[in-house]
C-alpha cells in the first residue's frame, strides 16, 4: 500500500508568492498614504493654530494702543514699535512739592521705580480739546501707604517738576488714570532654525512668541488712516492689516506645500 504524497507544484508557489507580495504591496501602500495624509493635516493644523495665536498676540497688543497719542512709535511693512500698557492705577492725591508725589490707588500689579507711566491731566473740565497725559518716570515708591481703606502707592518723580507745573499742573485731579507702559518691537526672529513672531525689549532682548512663520513673508503689516487710504505717519493711523502666513517642509496629497494664512485689520484706540 503506497501513500499520495503529492505536493504543490513550482507554479502554484510562485503564484501563491506573487499574489502574497501583491498583498502586502497594497496593504503598505495603504499606511503609506494614511501616513502622508495625517502628516498633512497635522502640519495643516498647526499651521493654523500658529496663525491665529500670533493674531491674538498682536490683537490684543494694538487694539489698545492710541496711534494719536503716540503709542505707535515707528512703524514698517515687516515691524513695528509700539508703548504697551502695563500698569494701571487712579490718582487719590497730588503733591507738586520737589519732587512732585502722585499717592495712586493700585488697580493691578504694583509700579516700581524706574517704570515710565502716564499721568492724565483734565484741564478744563468742560471741554476736552485741552485734555493731556503728563510723560513722566517714577523715581522712587512708597508702598505702606492707603487711599481711605485701600492700599495704595506714593509715586515719586524726583527733577521733574516742571511737569507738574502750569497749566497741567493744579489739573492732575483726583480720579485721574495713570498708566505704565513699556516699549515693545514686534517683527520676525528666528530661533532654532525657524522663524518666530519675535517681540524685542527696551534692552535689546528679542523672545519668540509664536510660530514657526513663513521665513520670506511670514509678517506684514499696512497702514491706514481714518479714511483708509495708506498712510506713513504714525500718528495719522487709525488701522493696522496684519498678514500672518506659516509654511511647512510637508507636501500634501497634490504635490503643494502645507501652509496657511490669516489677514486682519485691527482698529487702535483713538
Amino acid at each position: 500500500m503506497s501513500a499520495d504524497r503529492r505536493g504543490f507544484t513550482l507554479t502554484e508557489l510562485i503564484v501563491v508568492t506573487v499574489l502574497g507580495a501583491l498583498l502586502v504591496m497594497a496593504a503598505l501602500q495603504v499606511l503609506i498614504t494614511n501616513q502622508r495624509t495625517y502628516t498633512a493635516q497635522d502640519a495643516q493644523i498647526q499651521g493654523q493654530q500658529a496663525t491665529r495665536a500670533a493674531m491674538d498676540v498682536l490683537f490684543g497688543e494694538l487694539r489698545e494702543i492710541s496711534a494719536r497719542g503716540g503709542d505707535l512709535v515707528s512703524m514698517s511693512g515687516t515691524s513695528l514699535t509700539v508703548r504697551s500698557m502695563r500698569k494701571f492705577g487712579v490718582v487719590c492725591s497730588l503733591t507738586t512739592a520737589n519732587p512732585p508725589v502722585l499717592r495712586v490707588l493700585r488697580m493691578g500689579e504694583w509700579f516700581e521705580a524706574g517704570d515710565s507711566v502716564f499721568v492724565f491731566a483734565d484741564n478744563q473740565t468742560s471741554i476736552a480739546t485741552d485734555d493731556d497725559w503728563i510723560t513722566v518716570r517714577v523715581s522712587a515708591v512708597d508702598s505702606t501707604v492707603t487711599c481711605g481703606s485701600s492700599r495704595a502707592q506714593d509715586l515719586s518723580f524726583a527733577g521733574q517738576s516742571a511737569q507738574f507745573t502750569q497749566p497741567t499742573g493744579d489739573s492732575v485731579r483726583t480720579g485721574a488714570p495713570v498708566r505704565s507702559y513699556v516699549r515693545y518691537q514686534y517683527g520676525l526672529t528666528t530661533y532654532d532654525g525657524e522663524t518666530y513672531l519675535g517681540r524685542t525689549d527696551p534692552s535689546g532682548t528679542t523672545v519668540p512668541i509664536v510660530g514657526p512663520l513663513k521665513s520670506s513673508d511670514g509678517l506684514s503689516f499696512m497702514y491706514l488712516d481714518s479714511v483708509g487710504n495708506t498712510t506713513a505717519v504714525t500718528t495719522d493711523v487709525r488701522q493696522i492689516r496684519v498678514t500672518i502666513r506659516t509654511a511647512s517642509g510637508v507636501v500634501n496629497s497634490v504635490g503643494q506645500t502645507v501652509s496657511d494664512s490669516i489677514t486682519a485689520l485691527i482698529y487702535t484706540r483713538n
